[in-house]
């Protein structure tokens, strides 16, 4: 059975690699533009989408009523005296810590955009121009990074809307 799996993996493999191979060979240069975008800015915003996961993990298990181990937030807030927080409020500062990250990936994007934008609106000149300035494939780069940006916001919007919710169930609890 193990053999069979094995084989099948292989298989599996080999053909994953000749349809990125063949994807690559009959890709526009466009769509490359756009892969490359999107790979960029997913390296770009690497630290924004672990760190992002790790908080929602760390939020999820508050609220299963377990106790997760506090050292890698207490580590990644960068608060003193942060064993003394409540696991609530450390979710915050850990949330909080992630925001200058946050504004340097979606400075960098709105750049991008503005370049995007420029070239749109300032060179409409002739469709060689665009052909000499390359900016079909700058906009390529863009809509990449614009799928790149879109999951980096749904992460942070998940995220803080988990650590809103624990700090919200934390209130009424104490108040009740």
């Amino acid at each position: 059975m193990r053999i069979l799996l094995g084989i099948l993996w292989g298989i599996l493999l080999v053909l994953a690699a000749l349809g990125l191979a063949l994807g690559l060979l009959l890709a526009t240069p466009q769509e490359l533009a756009v892969v490359m975008g999107f790979g960029g800015f997913m390296l770009l915003a690497s630290r924004l989408l672990w760190g992002y996961g790790a908080v929602m993990g760390f939020a999820e298990s508050l609220q299963r009523g377990e106790v997760p181990d506090r050292s890698q937030a207490e580590a990644a807030a960068r608060v003193a005296g942060a064993d003394e927080l409540s696991s609530e409020v450390l979710a915050g500062f850990w949330l909080a810590a992630l925001e200058p990250y946050r504004y340097a990936f979606f400075a960098v994007y709105m750049l991008l955009f503005l370049i995007v934008l420029a070239l749109k609106l300032a060179v409409p000149l002739v469709s060689v121009w665009s052909w000499i300035t390359g900016s079909t494939l700058i906009e390529g780069v863009f809509w990449g990074a614009s799928i790149a940006a879109l999951i980096v916001w749904a992460f942070a919007a998940t995220a803080t809307a988990q650590v809103v919710d624990l700090t919200r169930k934390n209130v009424s609890a104490a108040s009740s």
